[in-house]
């Protein structure tokens, strides 16, 4: 296993089929796209844009619990019931969260490559 990211290994497995080239290609793409969103994430945290924020993180939360990237999931899924309730004073921390974890699921694909 591997102490930079929380991986719900279960999931993955079943989502690649055991294929261990697949789930590397799964996380780097879900890694390429989340950080787009965050990117996203972060203007709409700026603008005050809760609707966009909620859009976001449901996004960001369906993609990565797909692939079973625990922490991502979660801080996604607390920032979208938060936006859903016009709540945004944790938004911003919430995004750094998941920009944190971002680059550690980065920092672990770098270790399989």
């Amino acid at each position: 296993m591997n102490d930079l990211i929380d991986i719900d290994w279960e999931q993955l497995h079943q989502v690649s089929e055991d294929d261990p080239e697949f789930e590397l290609e799964l996380l780097t793409m879900l890694a390429e796209d989340v950080k787009i969103h965050i990117n996203d994430l972060r203007q709409a945290v700026v603008d005050r844009d809760a609707l966009t924020i909620s859009t976001e993180a449901h996004y960001i939360k369906g993609a990565s619990a797909n692939v079973g990237i625990i922490s991502i999931t979660a801080a996604a899924k607390q920032l979208e019931t938060l936006a859903r309730s016009q709540q945004l004073e944790d938004a911003a921390a919430l995004v750094e969260q998941m920009a944190i974890d971002l680059n550690s699921l980065e920092a672990y694909i770098a270790t399989r490559i």
